[in-house]
């Protein structure tokens, strides 16, 4: 089990555990991860433009394998994140429902899709089903929330500047924005991308 309830671990395995917690910390650009003064002046909005978004089929908190390309078609949101040790982190998770309904009541043009990718557990290890689940559970969601080393890796691979990192990507699976924030994102940003890639796609058929 991931989570000790009732019991403490021995006191040399919890100190190992916060040194490791600690060193990831240090060594895994974490903007969001800083503080919650911090995210409020460190935000960023990098961009990603004609860069399509990098596949990854991985099981969900309920065992199922989910590939992200299999949401082209719609506007996805995904979002890097990571376990209990990243205060903003589970912010963005608690958010995450409100925001999709959002997204889904702004415009019956296009439907959306969101994919959490988990980073780690709350010891900063690979997360796994157990506490994929428990952390839906925790937050009220329903979304897809990927795990596992694959996981793990395609997180590490697709940060901003650091936990938790949105990407907005277009219904031809190509990244619009990514940007490194709490709760960083809003509907009119992926209503807003949508519209560039619909400007977009008019000067491709003209052009044509």
């Amino acid at each position: 089990m991931e989570r000790l309830i009732g019991r403490q671990a021995p006191r040399p395995i919890m100190q190992a555990k916060l040194v490791f917690v600690s060193l990831l910390i240090l060594t895994v650009p974490l903007t969001g991860c800083l503080g919650e003064d911090e995210v409020e002046t460190q935000a960023g909005t990098p961009t990603a433009p004609g860069v399509p978004i990098p596949d990854l089929t991985a099981p969900n908190q309920y065992g199922e394998n989910i590939t992200v390309s299999d949401m082209e078609g719609t506007m996805l949101v995904l979002l890097i994140n990571a376990g209990g040790w990243c205060p903003p982190c589970e912010s963005s998770a608690e958010n995450s429902t409100a925001l999709i309904q959002e997204m889904e009541a702004i415009d019956d043009r296009y439907n959306v899709s969101f994919i959490e990718v988990l980073h780690s557990n709350d010891d900063g290890e690979t997360a796994n089903q157990t506490y994929a689940l428990n952390w839906s559970v925790e937050h009220n969601t329903s979304h897809h929330i990927l795990h596992s080393q694959l996981a793990q890796d395609y997180a590490a691979e697709n940060l901003a500047e650091g936990f938790p990192t949105y990407i907005i990507v277009d219904l031809d699976g190509i990244q619009r924005l990514k940007i490194a924030y709490m709760n960083g994102i809003t509907a009119e940003d992926v209503q807003e991308q949508y519209e560039i890639y619909l400007a977009e796609k008019g000067d491709d058929s003209s052009a044509s």
